[in-house]
């Protein structure tokens, strides 16, 4: 009997597709990781940065590593970076003065305080074997540094959490042929690995904690599936000493408690029981770290600073809080998509009030809502693949949202650091799996999955290259930052602090006076700008302006750089602001005390650029607001007396200033005397004169004002004394200029 013969053979070359595995695994047979697919990721992963080496240290690297007294010891810091607050070490290297205990209980700043000592430790390590003087972009020497090992270190530990990651993905996932690049896991690696919103955890050395936390997690994960899988007990050991890893890394690590029993539902045949099991060594773990978290910051819950910049939902009603939070976890989701452009600063007011009402704040909400119902209908009816990576995204999302905590800021990229796993897993599986499906054809999917993900990861590395040049240093990365973050009060305060201290280095200031007014002007604009963005009420598009808000940061700066350019009058109004708000701030009081000191010297050499009305308004506000400052009542005397030519006001406001308390030194003595003689009050004109004598025995001028005093009190001999005294001075001041 001859065979049947068919009209359609089968097409080799088309397959239709059951290949990628659509529903979760139940302990399927053990899929291999490969080596090359290995050797890849971790080669990229470690390529993407290494454009990273040559940059130094940007934002908050300098308070966890160069500027941290701690960390700077090396292996001698490491038992007080386990024995207090991260940021302990900072303020302890900025002062000097008190006892680590006194530091530590003013410093309550920060809710909750910052519990992360385990990156801390990797530096003091690196700065025990490989630290060398580093030198600020003042050329000032600020510490030990090592910053291409620290970049280096980052990229390398970058790299063995996608490795991991990797790993764990191919033992979730099945595959069902060879095609190993056309597979979940190591689309999602590469998707993970490629993706440009990690460039603030990686290019930013400081950011080393979110990678070690991820991959203490990782690890944790792993070794709870390898328990499963094995029943070996010591693979529970293993899984809670990880996690407690991460989480000495950074508290965020907790997720996993919720992320590894929804990845052993999903993906395991194991019991409840045994899932409770793998949980025990994941709980002790979580509760040693809590308890030593607590003795070492303490059981109390520290309020946060009441403060826009620390609180950006200080002044929100109910509508506007969760409007602003919604459209920011839409920004989230963006920038997942769509990582452009890219920035370290969302400060108030990048990101304006919004109202609950407004369109993107309702659309984010439905997004949101229909991505949780989802997830938990796909959680109990279906386990997909779709509900877990949702879930991988929205869990680690939850403690960062600002829904359930409040984390002091609208938001930041690496806050999705963890999340966006569930973002490529999400991508990897349409690719791998819906699509073929759809298209009916494996062949013709694999083409199309190759041409666009290949055209994303090159989008992506360029992106992530040429973002990683921004965190150069502090420098580079504000002045560009804020081109972006243009509406932020703090990203223009920052890029203004640094212009500012760029136009006060000594390679600027004393060479190039054109480029520092240039500078200091530029500063001026953005401090300016900062305080503006700090008291409107922080909706789009809004004139509205409070009169009384007050950055402090932004408009101490600002009063600096007027100081820069001789612009007394402003200088002093904008630290009077701050006063006016904060009457304590030892910050503005300290700048007003010293620049009214020198505004007479300022003013005798012309070095001013306020007119004397202005000096006149700003300094009877000041005495005003601040009727014990002896300072502004002697820069009073000295413009009564020495601009105005009316003695008897001068006198008058330096009668006043002998009444307070400050620092009187040899020029204001001279300034009390001189102005006592042309009122003709010779006895108190040589008695101020004497006491300059005694705090600067060198100015020959005072000696010859104090003899003319006693010419004019009729004691010619002493008067001729007192002048040929000063003559003496002046001639050998003369001398020793010329030597």
């Amino acid at each position: 009997m001859s065979k049947p013969k068919y009209k359609n053979k089968p097409d080799n070359k088309a397959k239709t597709v059951v290949s990628p595995t659509v529903a979760p695994l139940a302990n399927t047979p053990k899929a291999k990781a490969g080596i090359i697919p290995i050797i890849i990721l971790a080669a990229v992963s470690i390529g993407l940065y290494i454009n990273t080496l040559r940059n130094n240290y940007a934002l908050d690297d300098s308070m966890v590593l160069i500027r941290n007294s701690f960390t700077q010891e090396g292996v001698k810091g490491i038992g007080d970076i386990f024995k207090y607050d991260t940021f302990t070490g900072f303020w302890v290297f900025n002062d000097s003065t008190r006892t680590v205990e006194e530091i530590v209980k003013e410093k309550k700043l920060l809710t909750g305080g910052r519990y992360r000592p385990l990156s801390l430790v990797t530096f003091a390590l690196e700065i025990e074997l490989f630290g060398r003087d580093f030198y600020d972009e003042n050329g000032i020497l600020v510490g030990q540094g090592c910053p291409a090992i620290n970049h280096a270190m980052n990229a390398i530990y970058y790299a063995l959490t996608v490795v991991l990651l990797y790993l764990i993905l191919v033992r979730l996932f099945s595959r069902k042929d060879d095609s190993w690049w056309f597979s979940i896991p190591f689309i999602a690696a590469l998707l993970f690995t490629f993706h440009p919103i990690h460039t603030e955890v990686v290019a930013n050395i400081k950011g080393r904690d979110e990678i070690i936390t991820l991959l203490g997690s990782l690890a944790a994960l792993w070794c709870s599936i390898k328990y499963i899988d094995s029943k070996k007990w010591y693979y529970l050991i293993l899984s809670g000493l990880a996690l407690l890893c991460g989480l000495f890394s950074k508290e965020n690590a907790i997720v996993f408690l919720a992320l590894i029993p929804l990845t052993l539902y999903y993906f395991t045949n194991a019991k409840w029981k045994e899932i409770g099991k793998v949980m025990i060594p994941l709980a002790i773990a979580s509760v040693a770290f809590l308890a030593v978290r607590g003795m070492v910051l303490g059981w109390e819950h520290s309020e946060q600073t009441k403060e826009l910049m620390n609180d950006p939902f200080i002044n929100m009603n109910f509508s506007e809080r969760y409007g602003t939070i919604f459209v920011t976890l839409l920004m989230y989701i963006k920038l997942l998509f769509i990582p452009h452009p890219l920035t370290y600063d969302y400060y108030p007011w990048q990101i304006p009030k919004t109202e609950l009402t407004d369109g993107l704040a309702l659309l984010s909400l439905a997004i949101y809502l229909a991505l949780g119902i989802y997830a938990i209908y796909g959680m109990i009816k279906k386990k997909d693949i779709a509900s877990y990576s949702i879930l991988f995204f929205l869990i680690p999302l939850a403690p960062v949202c600002n829904i359930f905590f409040a984390v002091g800021t609208l938001m930041n990229e690496r806050f999705v650091f963890i999340s966006s796993i569930g973002f490529c897993l999400l991508v990897a599986w349409f690719f791998a799996e819906v699509l073929p499906k759809l298209l009916k054809n494996i062949t013709i999917a694999k083409y199309i999955t190759g041409i666009v993900i290949s055209i994303v990861l090159f989008l992506f590395a360029l992106k992530t290259i040429t973002r990683n040049a921004d965190w150069d240093n502090d420098t580079v990365l504000f002045t560009h930052d804020v081109e972006i973050s243009s509406e932020s009060a703090k990203g223009n305060c920052a890029a203004g602090g640094r212009t500012l201290e760029r136009a006060q280095s000594s390679e600027v200031k004393d060479n190039n006076k054109e480029l520092h007014d240039a500078l200091c002007e530029k500063a001026i604009k953005y401090l300016k700008k900062s305080n503006e963005i700090y008291a409107s009420d922080g909706k789009k598009d809004s004139k509205k302006h409070s009169t009384t808000a007050v950055y402090s940061d932004a408009m101490n700066l600002l009063g600096n750089a007027y100081f820069e350019i001789g612009d007394i009058a402003n200088a002093l109004d904008s630290y009077l602001k701050i006063i006016k708000a904060f009457p304590t701030h030892d910050i503005a009081n300290s700048n007003i005390r010293i620049v009214l000191m020198q505004t007479p010297g300022m003013l005798y050499n012309h070095r001013t650029t306020s007119t004397v009305p202005e000096l006149l308004n700003v300094l009877g506000e000041m005495v005003t607001v601040m009727p014990d400052c002896g300072e502004a009542y002697y820069a009073l005397g000295v413009i009564y007396g020495r601009e105005l030519k009316n003695i008897e006001a001068s006198v008058q406001c330096f009668e006043k200033a002998e009444t307070c308390k400050f620092e009187k030194t040899a020029t204001y003595y001279k300034d009390l005397g001189v102005a006592y003689g042309y009122s003709g009050k010779y006895e108190k004109s040589i008695s101020a004169l004497e006491k300059a004598i005694e705090l600067d025995p060198q100015d020959g001028q005072t000696y010859t004002n104090i003899g003319f005093s006693y010419m004019n009190l009729g004691n010619t001999t002493k008067g001729q004394e007192y002048i040929a005294k000063g003559d003496s001075i002046k001639q050998q001041n003369a001398e020793n200029d010329k030597e």
